[in-house]
């Protein structure tokens, strides 16, 4: 459970030319030039897109674009093929071996959709892959966005998953192995992680926020959701009592999960708010305005980035 600041990976962008995509490169080349220049912009197009010539003119155009704005900066340029998904994770370990950085340190940044044909579809193929397979970080941006929407004290925003209902109700010591059993199959049926391995995504999730936080000075600010189990519905007690009992012990809970972060890292702001609201609507609403959405990758992620008025990270 760290945030350790290491040497910053490359930072790769998916370059299409499609007035879209402009917002993605924005991004990526400001990512590079907040690293103090220590971490390169790699700009990638893939030739299937639009052919050899007519792909190094849009790299060409990129690299302008991106050199004017940001002088301190080298852009890179690479004339891929083989699909934007698979190119742009190949480049980003090529790249993280070339510089001899971390596996894993790499950023790859696409924009949420591209030169598809069907103008209904606001994800896009190559954010929707990338969002589903294993790989560097990834970051996912909005056509329309642009920095000055991000206010100085804009807060970076981190899902931390869904607290599990069991945890929520009542200490492990007090719940029964019925309990224990019926909470087993329900996550399961929902296709849900197990505890174990939704409390790593949160913690990676959580890393990420905090080193960029570290870095930027924002203030983090973890969502998390929780419900109340249909098994509650049997109990012979008012509602509001419910729903304040089960309030209660989803914010102590957060709280517990939080307090490591805020001892080795106490420069940073960090707060939480635990919500039982639909998870999505949650994290939208808590992201308007946003210097950056974090969150681990899967379906949710999904259902976010299609309505997300700023960048989203998976991580």
């Amino acid at each position: 459970m760290t945030a350790t600041m290491t040497a910053p990976g490359p930072v790769l962008v998916g370059v299409d030319g499609s007035t879209q995509n402009a917002s993605a490169v924005a991004w990526a080349a400001a990512e590079a030039s907040a690293s103090c220049a220590t971490a390169p912009l790699v700009l990638v197009h893939d030739v299937e897109t639009a052919g050899p010539s007519a792909g190094r003119a849009i790299l060409e155009r990129a690299t302008t674009e991106a050199s004017s704005r940001y002088p301190q900066l080298t852009p890179s340029s690479e004339l891929v093929a083989g699909g934007p998904a698979a190119t742009l994770s190949a480049a980003a370990h090529t790249w993280e071996r070339a510089l001899e950085r971390a596996p894993g340190t790499a950023l790859v940044v696409v924009g949420r959709r591209g030169q598809g044909a069907n103008r209904r579809i606001s994800l896009g193929r190559t954010a929707r892959t990338l969002t589903h397979q294993d790989g560097p970080a990834l970051v996912v941006v909005p056509d329309g966005w642009t920095q000055e929407l991000v206010l100085p004290d804009a807060p970076i925003v981190v899902d931390v998953g869904t607290l599990s209902s069991a945890t929520v109700a009542a200490p492990d010591s007090q719940r029964t192995s019925t309990d224990r059993v019926e909470q087993a199959g329900q996550a399961g049926q929902a296709g849900q992680p197990d505890q174990a391995a939704q409390a790593e995504q949160a913690d990676r999730a959580l890393a990420f926020a905090v080193a960029r936080a570290l870095r930027n000075g924002h203030r983090v600010l973890a969502v998390a959701s929780w419900s109340v189990p249909v098994s509650v519905a049997g109990q012979a007690r008012a509602i509001r009592e419910v729903w304040a009992e089960h309030a209660d012990r989803a914010r102590q809970v957060l709280e517990d999960l939080l307090a490591p972060w805020r001892t080795l890292y106490p420069e940073v702001l960090l707060t939480g708010v635990a919500t039982d609201r639909s998870p999505v609507l949650a994290l939208l609403a808590h992201a308007e305005g946003v210097e950056l959405l974090v969150m681990p990758r899967g379906p949710r992620a999904c259902a976010v980035m299609e309505y997300a008025d700023g960048p989203v990270a998976l991580v």
